[in-house]
């Protein structure tokens, strides 16, 4: 298929769900296999309109971060990836790296927000910060889960079997060789776990790489992919930590899903279920408010 006709293929993602991981990681295959990449924050960074800016930078794989079904609606023919986060465990990431790590500059309105969780113990923080979600619980609660051509993923099983997982997205979005997208679904015992790097700022809604028109594009092998994967696993990305050994003042703190069943309480779980009734549930999580 000619790179002007082929559809966009898109990476979704919302705050604390992988994004920063996971569109990291996609630069990196793109820039192995041609294809023309912009990773975007949000629609206000793009003037209000992804799509305008897709079309206008030639856009072919996009990374949005923090996706609203409205604007990926907007895109037209498309062959995407959707990652969602158990919203309990992404209260928690979400105070942490609000509170220490998560940086201010595109986020205007951070700097108070950070000011209010310094100034309450956890357990008030943690009832905050179930405010400050509301716009991305509202929009992964709106997202259309059987859009055509999507392929929903969750979290946690990216970070438990990421070779498996990364394999099966790259070949949803025919970024593989034949061979490795036959193989994507069995994955080494060995392959390197997943991870984060740092977020750059600087990067947010620039296009990069894309061949000149008519250049055929590249499918990542084997040993690209498994390269890749090992310089975005979590112990290359945090340091050198484990995956469940903790930090809480880097932006890549835990690695670990869960975490919730030992952090939050009854309080805590109540109002995410009262402000958000049955959000949980209906992302296939356990539903239960009770610890």
């Amino acid at each position: 298929m000619a790179a002007d006709t082929a559809p966009l293929l898109g990476l979704f993602c919302h705050h604390r769900c992988g994004s920063t991981w996971l569109s990291d990681l996609l630069e990196e295959v793109c820039q192995h296999t041609g294809h023309r990449f912009a990773r975007v924050f949000d629609n206000h960074m793009v003037g209000g309109d992804v799509a305008a800016f897709v079309r206008a930078e030639g856009v072919e794989v996009l990374a949005y971060m923090n996706a609203d079904w409205q604007e990926v609606a907007a895109l037209g023919e498309l062959r995407g990836v959707h990652v969602v986060r158990d919203p309990r465990d992404v209260l928690i990431s979400a105070y942490y790296a609000h509170r220490f790590s998560h940086p201010i500059d595109y986020w205007s309105g951070l700097e108070q927000h950070r000011e209010e969780l310094e100034g309450l113990p956890l357990h008030e923080g943690l009832l905050a910060e179930v405010q400050c979600r509301r716009l991305q619980f509202e929009q992964m609660d709106r997202w259309n889960y059987a859009a055509s051509g999507v392929l929903e993923l969750r979290f946690e099983d990216l970070i438990e079997a990421p070779a498996g997982q990364l394999g099966h997205a790259l070949a949803h979005l025919g970024l593989l060789s034949p061979w490795l997208a036959e193989k994507a679904a069995a994955p080494e015992e060995s392959a390197p776990a997943g991870g984060l790097r740092g977020l750059a700022l600087s990067a947010l809604g620039r296009v990069r790489g894309g061949n000149d028109a008519g250049d055929a594009r590249r499918k990542l092998d084997y040993p690209g992919l498994r390269a890749i994967l090992e310089r975005h696993n979590f112990e290359a990305l945090s340091g050198g930590r484990q995956r469940g050994e903790e930090d809480a003042m880097h932006h890549y703190r835990r690695g670990h899903p869960g975490e919730w069943r030992d952090v939050l309480r009854p309080p805590h779980l109540v109002a995410l279920d009262e402000e958000f009734p049955g959000l949980v549930g209906r992302l296939g999580y356990s539903d239960g408010v009770g610890l």
